[in-house]
């Protein structure tokens, strides 16, 4: 898969099939639309292509940054993994927000050459989100292209969108996060050094920086599965405060059951299956190693269907 920072200056592209859009958490939605682009660039002997942007356009309009799916690398990774040829990342600055619909599309065509466009139906763009699907529809021979529109995914009767899953994570509902994305939620970062608090209580975790911009589940402890060098392990994580120790700084900790070893500095996923409980604070150390000890029962058998054998990304 080829990135292309910004507008490419080349046309040596040959048939280009594009999608555009932000594509946060690259869901169900989203999937389904670049399958369509991928299958239609192999029958039609075109370059499956997507024209992304950073930073999410209501960070730029807002001022203030989106709490994220998936950061800029995840959704690298998961692109390539569905088996796109190109992707093209434009810089969402004020010149770009006042861009007329028309003047946008043209300037695509100028620098990539499309002659097919895949597009979700609730698909909008262009100054003051002027254009949307019906107005592609409308405009599509002007502009010398072939459009297709990709119907949208309803979970419960609700439209599946980016901001739909990120509502779920938020009230930490794994399961219905999961069934959106179609992969678990991830949390990503490096370990870094901690209070060693957990080894005192037999339970060693890895204390986790994550990725700034990426949204994190509320307060409590989660079963996972901890990718640490390509190697998949079962994890109890506990994400926010320790009330225990009156702590109230927010962080994320993973105790990763069958394995020990240091891993300082070493950037691990991990990726959240179940939530167990919400945070609480026990009466003395001991009683806390006690309901550790329920909890990493409990871990083992929600995570114990999982093939830990191999990778993959539960894309469906």
């Amino acid at each position: 898969m080829e990135v292309k920072q910004g507008f490419p200056r080349d046309r040596g592209y040959g048939k280009v099939v594009l999608t555009l859009g932000f594509y946060d958490g690259v869901h169900r939605g989203h999937q389904r639309i670049i399958k369509e682009v991928i299958q239609e660039a192999k029958r039609w002997g075109g370059r499956s292509s997507l024209v992304t942007f950073r930073p999410h356009p209501s960070e730029f309009f807002h001022g203030r940054p989106l709490s994220l799916l998936t950061t800029w690398e995840e959704k690298k990774e998961i692109f390539k993994r569905l088996g796109l040829d190109l992707v093209v990342a434009l810089r969402f600055t004020a010149h770009l927000a006042s861009l007329s619909p028309e003047t946008f599309l043209e300037k695509l065509r100028r620098t990539l050459g499309f002659e097919q466009l895949i597009v979700g139906e609730d698909f909008v763009f262009g100054r003051e989100r002027q254009g949307n699907a019906q107005w592609l529809e409308e405009n599509q021979s002007r502009f010398g292209f072939k459009l297709w529109i990709v119907p949208l995914i309803k979970v419960g009767g609700e439209k599946l969108s980016s901001s739909l899953i990120r509502q779920w994570l938020r009230m930490g509902e794994i399961e219905k996060a999961t069934q959106g994305l179609g992969r678990y939620p991830t949390i990503t970062g490096k370990v870094i050094g901690g209070k060693k608090r957990g080894r005192l209580l037999g339970y060693p975790t890895a204390n986790l920086a994550p990725y700034p911009e990426k949204l994190l589940p509320p307060s409590g402890v989660y079963a996972g599965r901890v990718d640490l060098k390509g190697k998949f392990y079962k994890g109890m994580i506990n994400v926010g405060i320790k009330p225990t120790f009156e702590d109230s700084s927010f962080g994320v900790e993973v105790h990763i059951l069958g394995f020990s070893g240091h891993i300082y500095g070493h950037s691990i996923k991990i990726e959240l299956v179940s939530k167990i409980r919400a945070p609480a604070k026990f009466t003395s150390p001991d009683h806390l190693s006690k309901k550790l000890k329920e909890d990493r029962i409990r871990t083992e058998r929600i995570l114990d269907g999982l093939d830990f054998s191999r990778g993959g990304s539960h894309i469906s």
